[in-house]
């Protein structure tokens, strides 16, 4: 970039009197519904397409062009979106803290005139709301009024999370690592971005979780007013309440209320998972298969137009059947590759069909009823999912409770393969054969899969130190 470019461009960036205000934080501005429908859904071929109409009746208008640089970004067409941004600079666009710290301007960034733009605005942009730091949530001080420094408290600046946990060092930074890759995945495939208000992500000693869960039968929590997630252990239940964080903060920035099926479906999917090298998302089945392919081999299962419009309340009251339905559903979605395409989907035709049912038609390009037809053929031919240890199967031979980021061994029973492979009470188990253990539940799934006679390696937690120990499991008496 020559220097001749940097001070054309601060000439430019100098206030002018212009009419055009800056889009709001949102980036809607003035747009069409549908032109808004199309970004939020990542639609951006299409989104570029209806913009490209408007523009040709409103040439100067900013939101407009801006919208225009973030889907020819998104499209790889950088020099026409760096010709639309500046085109936006020029109009009078000034929120030059929402350019930098937008991710649908990510693959723009090295561009020689977004370089310029961003140069030539150094001191030259009058301070926007967004100039200002983040605050921390009023949850954050509540947390530490009541609990000091009985915990460890982290700041991921980056997404806006805080952390408070008691976690050993080797466990908050997993359960950390977990969290940035979860929420990375999900603003990528639903939700655009992380939350825009800072939020407390606290994993609960078991001594403090009666002040925060109602029962002790109810692992986590997430609440979208204080901007506060709760949870008893780093796994399944973070990880589901996690998504309800993220996908909160998207309907009150779309103003779209999602129905109760689809917020707890998708947060269930994400109860269990498998991340490969690249960064790919795949979905295991868990207890919930079982209770909901009992219940369409029984015939029981709810009928999809009757779910897809059920009041909150209605689901809640049936909680403990519907939970197992919802997530068989998402999970079907994502083996048939459908539901990033069905989230999407949904946002465009939220207006005309709150309930889900004409996103789903449109993906499927079937009528309602068949895909649920299909769904039902795929949950029976799944077979059952080996969730017990009973008798005669392999088991490690440990009374456990929970720890928060693991098991911890309370016993032995008698001729242990635990114990002796050199295991002691006290230790936490917090991974088998590969599965990560983070709760009780989630060692019993694990030993659920093992083979008598076969050797697994054991991660466990001693005191501070982790280590790995070889078990060969043998028949539980």
């Amino acid at each position: 970039m020559t220097v001749r470019c940097a001070i054309l461009l601060v000439c430019l960036l100098l206030p002018v009197g212009s009419s055009h205000a800056a889009p709001p934080p949102s980036r809607s501005g003035v747009l069409a519904p549908s032109i808004e429908q199309l970004l939020l859904a990542r639609r951006w071929e299409e989104a570029h397409a209806a913009i490209s109409v408007q523009l040709q009746h409103h040439r100067s208008d900013t939101t407009l062009l801006y919208n225009d640089a973030c889907a020819l970004a998104q499209m790889d067409k950088l020099d026409l979106a760096a010709e639309q941004l500046l085109a936006c600079v020029k109009a009078g666009f000034r929120d030059f803290r929402l350019m930098e710290s937008d991710p649908d301007l990510e693959r723009l960034r090295a561009h020689p005139t977004y370089t310029a733009i961003m140069e030539a605005a150094a001191g030259t942009a009058p301070r926007s709301p967004r100039d200002k730091p983040l605050r921390a949530p009023a949850s954050l001080e509540t947390f530490k009024g009541k609990h000091g420094d009985a915990y460890r408290y982290e700041h991921d600046a980056a997404r806006g999370l805080w952390y408070a946990t008691t976690l050993s060092e080797s466990s908050h930074a997993r359960m950390r690592l977990m969290l940035e890759q979860l929420a990375d995945h999900l603003a990528s495939a639903y939700f655009g971005e992380m939350p825009r208000r800072e939020v407390l992500v606290a994993v609960l000693r078991e001594a403090d979780a009666s002040q925060y869960l109602a029962t002790d039968a109810v692992r986590g929590m997430y609440e979208h007013g204080p901007r506060r997630l709760v949870t008893r252990d780093t796994g399944s239940s973070l990880q589901h309440e996690f998504v309800h964080l993220m996908h909160f903060a998207f309907m009150e920035r779309s103003g779209q209320r999602h129905p109760i099926w689809i917020q707890e479906g998708l947060a269930s999917l994400y109860e269990d998972y498998d991340r490969d090298e690249q960064g790919n998302f795949s979905f295991r089945p868990n207890m919930r298969h079982n209770f909901a392919r009992k219940q369409v081999k029984s015939t029981t299962a709810q009928s999809w137009r009757s779910l897809l419009s059920m009041s909150a309340a209605t689901f809640m009251e049936d909680a403990e059947r519907l939970y197992p339905q919802v997530r068989s559903i998402f999970e079907f979605l994502a083996r048939e590759k459908k539901a990033e395409s069905f989230f999407a989907e949904y946002i465009l035709t939220y207006d005309i069909d709150e309930s889900g049912a004409t996103a789903l038609e449109r993906v499927f390009h079937e009528p309602l009823q068949t895909i649920e037809q299909r769904w039902r053929k795929w949950v029976l031919a799944r077979g059952t999912v080996d969730d017990t240890v009973q008798r005669g199967d392999a088991a490690l031979g440990v009374q456990t409770e929970d720890t928060g980021d693991g098991a911890r061994i309370l016993r032995f029973v008698k001729n242990s393969a635990a114990e002796r492979a050199g295991l002691t009470v006290g230790d936490v188990i917090i991974q088998v054969a590969l599965e990560p253990v983070r709760s009780v539940i989630e060692l019993q799934m694990a030993c659920a899969k093992l083979r008598v006679g076969s050797v697994v390696a054991v991660r466990y937690r001693r005191g501070a130190n982790d280590a790995v120990v070889q078990v060969t499991p043998q028949a539980l008496r």
